[in-house]
């Protein structure tokens, strides 16, 4: 985005699977109108609100909670709580141009994702071990947001893949072309993949993009210290 030099923030989270009847719950940050919707209607738009999906989920919308991020409790707080079969919580915090997240959770068969795979082994839970197992792209037809994001690749990006080593370059290359057959992927996706691969591992990449950041890109970085 462009409050983060380019890079990815979190700024909605989209629930659903079979364990609540493939209902969909999607939590949106505060700009732009965002919504709380269950299968695209909107819920819960003022904070003290509840709703359920019957016996299966509860939803409640307050300002309560603790933060995961301290820096952020000079804002204003609307939490988003999230119970869910199987033991399953998940409390969304929604700022005005993204969202943190805290998902509580029992070890689950078959469970793996951008947390890893919760075998107690934290040597298979890195980026690359994740994205062997699952791959770096989210399919079209597992996509549950009702509009796809438009693929951007921005000039901060563009800088970085330029210091990509040049063997890692030409792997990460073959791999998305690999990961991407049968999409018909743009110029931008492909390049938006080899990106991933080249730094989607590297736990500071924000550190690095700043370097590379314009001057509109540190006023906007430096509004939403100020708004968020």
């Amino acid at each position: 985005t462009k409050y983060t030099y380019g890079l990815a923030a979190t700024n909605s989270i989209a629930i659903s699977g079979p364990f609540i009847d493939n209902h969909v719950i999607v939590v949106e940050p505060m700009e732009h109108n965002g919504q709380i919707t269950i299968d695209g209607n909107p819920e819960c738009p003022e904070i003290g609100c509840t709703t359920r999906i019957g016996n299966l989920v509860t939803l409640t919308h307050d300002d309560k909670g603790t933060l995961v991020d301290e820096a952020a409790s000079q804002f204003d707080r609307h939490m988003v709580h999230i119970s869910l079969p199987m033991g399953i919580h998940i409390t969304v915090f929604r700022w005005t141009n993204y969202m943190d997240l805290e998902i509580h959770s029992p070890k689950l068969p078959g469970m793996d994702g951008s947390c890893g795979n919760f075998n107690g082994l934290s040597s298979d839970d890195t980026t690359q071990a994740i994205f062997d197992r699952m791959g770096a792209r989210i399919q079209a037809h597992e996509r549950l947001f009702k509009d796809a994001p438009p693929i951007l690749f921005t000039s901060e990006e563009a800088d970085m893949l330029n210091t990509c080593e040049h063997d890692t370059l030409a792997e990460a290359k073959v791999t998305c072309k690999t990961e991407l057959e049968g999409t018909d992927p743009t110029a931008l996706e492909l390049r938006a993949c080899m990106f991933d691969e080249c730094f989607g591992m590297n736990e500071h990449a924000l550190r690095t993009a700043v370097n590379y950041a314009t001057p509109e890109d540190r006023a906007a970085a430096g509004q939403m210290s100020s708004t968020a």
